[in-house]
């Protein structure tokens, strides 16, 4: 006995198109019941008890959603497909969350909705163990390849266990079973964002649309290719002739599009496809995949919903730049003073600068926003911060950058997640730290240039000297005057690096008058000559 299908759909000559679309014998379906409106639909369910039925987002009597919760309630195992020809974003997450199987726009494709068929009718049969032998054995064997071709991406491509420069065309056909030949090798990297990263629901259905996508439109025009799914990133490795090298990526383009259809069930949804480096030999398939990654991160600067394909020119680090030192130097001493809005301007203006910079690029951008928790991280613990951490807090953050399409997106994201974070740390650290020894500090970083002792810096906080340097040391670990010592000798040390000032201007602009002094005490706490330090480090 074949799967029951019902129809349901107030429009009659879309029902008839249904009907008509798909040859139900060779799937072993039988269609028992159209119906135009919720109330003969749910009565035909009850009576004919149907395994699938296919439904209008809007009918009367009862609308779609209406329908699927009541007849859950009749039978529970009853699967269902979606169609629509508006925008209902709300509808279409619910009716997701529902575990309907696919959600299919009008006008209704013929293979769309045959593919969507065939495959609700193979883990029907496979639930119900009514497979041939035959038909069982073919799912196995299935199974077992996509695993084993699966490993090529683990092994080879995502973690490199194997050296691309070893491989060789006949013995990858051969342990992973591909049909690989010489020509062109190219791997795309496609990306999804704008949709909740932590909804499974959403996850498995984008997913299952971006490999009906490819596989039902590239197939034809590669001697093989493959697909690696990941969250919201689709990984591609296509093998094909030459001299259809243009017409593949026509065919991109067309996947891209067929994806942002989407857009009526996700609101926000954005795809970018990003298009490896043509390879003429497998050797050379990481660097492909190494430009693919690259080209999808230009996202952040080019804009979404497009195939952008690598470009050559830009190499040069941001993280290596003089710009991010001084970042570098700017958000520690916010983070140092528990100055919160300090540090949300030195993010801000670090957004500034690298839209400013022309050979920044996108992957620069994640790179920094990753620093930049990174930074604040390990200043917080360096400093011994009351910091409550949470399990996974880096993890969850870098997840949540690499699902976002914009520079603004990710850094207001950054900014958001490193205030938060810090405001916290700073009301416990208000409880936990004496506040005089916190504006004596902020006092000596900003006038150690000048004559300082511990009766005048008592005397700011207004305590007598005796008791402020107990507190002092209880507070800090270190005496007054060794705090001070130290913040002058890092002072002095900055200037050697990043200045070309004299060895005794130096002296003076960090608050001693003794260059002989200076340079004694420089030598003993850093273990070499001011002028040795600056050859080192300049």
């Amino acid at each position: 006995m074949g799967m029951k299908v019902l129809i349901a759909d107030d429009e009659e000559k879309i029902c008839q198109l249904i009907v008509h679309l798909v040859d139900w014998e060779s799937l072993d379906m039988e269609v028992v019941a159209v119906t135009h409106n919720g109330i003969e639909a749910l009565e035909a369910i009850r009576k004919w008890k149907p395994d699938i039925a296919i439904t209008d987002i809007r009918m009367p009597g009862y609308d779609g959603l209406e329908l699927i919760r009541a007849s859950k309630e009749v039978l529970p195992q009853m699967e269902f497909i979606i169609i629509s020809g508006y925008r209902h974003f709300e509808y279409a997450q619910t009716a997701i969350r529902f575990g309907v199987k696919d959600y299919l726009l009008k006008p209704i494709k013929k293979d769309e909705l045959y593919n969507t068929l065939k495959r609700m009718r193979d883990t029907y049969m496979e639930r119900h163990e009514r497979l041939s032998q035959e038909e069982m054995f073919r799912i196995t064997l299935q199974n077992n390849l996509d695993k084993l071709r699966g490993a090529f991406f683990s092994d080879i491509l995502l973690q490199k266990r194997v050296d691309s420069s070893e491989l060789d065309i006949g013995l990858v056909n051969k342990e992973y079973h591909f049909q690989f030949k010489p020509g062109c090798f190219q791997v795309e990297v496609l990306k999804i964002d704008g949709v909740d990263p932590k909804s499974a629901m959403n996850q498995e259905f984008l997913q299952e649309k971006v490999l009906e996508a490819f596989n039902s439109r590239i197939k034809e025009y590669c001697f093989d290719s493959e697909i690696c799914l990941e969250n919201y990133s689709c990984y591609a490795i296509l093998n094909y002739p030459k001299e259809n090298c243009r017409t593949v990526r026509r065919v991109l383009k067309q996947i891209l599009d067929s994806l942002l259809l989407q857009n009526d069930i996700f609101e926000h949804l954005r795809v970018t496809i990003g298009s490896g480096t043509v390879e003429g030999d497998i050797t050379r398939i990481h660097r492909s995949l190494k430009t693919a990654v690259l080209a999808s991160e230009e996202r952040l600067l080019k804009g979404t919903n497009r195939v952008l394909e690598y470009e050559e020119n830009k190499e040069n680090s941001f993280a290596e730049s003089s710009l991010f030192y001084d970042f570098n130097q700017k958000l520690t001493g916010a983070l140092e003073n528990l100055d919160e809005a300090g540090a949300a301007k030195a993010i801000m203006e670090l957004q500034k600068e690298m839209r400013n910079t022309p050979s920044v690029r996108g992957h620069d951008i994640l790179q920094m926003a990753k620093e930049i928790m990174q930074i604040y991280l390990f200043t917080a613990r360096q400093n011994k911060f009351p910091l409550h951490e949470e399990e996974g807090f880096f993890e969850d953050y870098v997840f949540a950058i690499d699902s976002m399409s914009s520079v603004d997106e990710i850094f207001q994201y950054a900014k958001k997640a490193v205030c938060s974070s810090f405001r916290e740390v700073i009301q416990a650290k208000m409880q936990e730290d004496n506040k005089p020894v916190r504006l004596a500090k902020q006092y000596i970083k900003q006038n150690y240039g000048k004559p300082i002792t511990l009766e005048l810096v008592s005397e700011q906080v207004g305590f007598t000297p005796a008791y402020f340097s107990t507190l002092f040391k209880k507070e800090t670990g270190s005496t007054f005057s060794e705090y001070l010592l130290e913040t002058r000798m890092e002072a002095a040390k900055d200037m050697l690096k990043d200045t070309n000032l004299s060895v005794a201007a130096i002296c003076e602009q960090v608050g001693y008058s003794d260059s002989k002094y200076f340079t004694k005490t420089f030598t003993r706490e850093t273990g070499l000559k001011p002028n040795q330090y600056r050859k080192l480090y300049s």
